[in-house]
């Protein structure tokens, strides 16, 4: 019971004493208010493009994303999955030979690539290498 009562009555002078330590005048928190309210200044555009990207990427390269040659803009996102025969799968869609997708044909089909084309821009797609060459068969 005796411990309660020090605990509390400790607690209450803290209090007290942080009420009167601090010396907050109205006229501080305008101040800070308006402090906040004003336009802050960022990086200009040139500053921003030219920043090195800030993710790490696993094989130290973003791979699938393709820039245009005049502009640094993402314009393309192709991530190749399967080929079958003259069948491709391309960001989760099939297509076959002479498909379209955004713009691009599908000219030709390898192996383990896809060459897309439009007008003089030429893609090649590479589909991922699995870590592992060994294959396993589960029958029922």
């Amino acid at each position: 019971m005796g411990n309660k009562l020090l605990i509390k009555a400790g607690i209450l002078i803290f209090t007290a004493t942080a009420i009167l330590a601090t010396d907050i005048t109205i006229n501080d928190i305008d101040k800070l208010v308006n402090d906040i309210k004003q336009e802050r200044v960022g990086l200009k555009e040139k500053d921003i493009l030219s920043a090195k990207d800030p993710f790490i990427y696993p094989g130290g390269k973003a791979r699938h994303i393709f820039y245009s040659a005049k502009s640094r803009k993402k314009r393309y996102r192709f991530v190749l999955s399967a080929i079958v025969n003259d069948h491709v799968k391309i960001n989760r869609r099939w297509y076959s030979l002479n498909s379209k997708i955004n713009g691009f044909r599908v000219s030709e089909v390898g192996r383990d690539y896809v060459l897309l084309s439009r007008n003089n821009e030429r893609i090649r797609i590479y589909l991922k290498r699995p870590k592992s060459k060994k294959i396993k068969l589960l029958v029922k």
